[in-house]
């Protein structure tokens, strides 16, 4: 399967219910199931303020956390922006031109798998 790497706390915000979109400057033509995992990469000051704004305390880090369903990469458009609700705004870049990644049936894995992570869309054999 495929697998996109997303840094803290945008990753931990989809395991908690807060995201249910990835937002890229880029388009993807793939559906399917895809891995989401936790950059190493540690938190920003402004990802700081996020996690707090969110009481988001454990972001585990290099870690496969979950997966879910890629069903549909959608235009961003004013009036798309305008629908989401704050948390989505927070943990996304929601720019006119830029791409909404819709994420469903998101599944929680028993135990993250560590692993290293790479850029773009990459594959996952779980």
């Amino acid at each position: 399967m495929k697998a996109i790497t997303i840094w803290q706390p945008y990753a931990q915000a989809i395991v908690l219910g807060l995201k249910r979109f990835e937002t890229r400057s880029w388009a993807t033509k793939y559906r399917g199931r895809i891995a989401i995992h936790a950059s190493k990469k540690a938190l920003t000051k402004q990802s700081k303020i996020l996690a707090q704004k969110y009481d988001i305390e454990d972001c585990p880090f290099g870690k496969v956390l979950l997966i879910a369903d890629l069903t549909d990469c959608i235009l961003m458009t004013e009036d798309f922006i305008k629908k989401q609700k704050q948390s989505e705004l927070d943990f996304g870049d929601w720019q006119i031109g830029r791409y909404a990644w819709k994420l469903e049936n998101i599944r929680l894995l028993d135990a993250p798998i560590v692993i290293s992570g790479k850029q773009g869309l990459w594959n996952f054999n779980c």
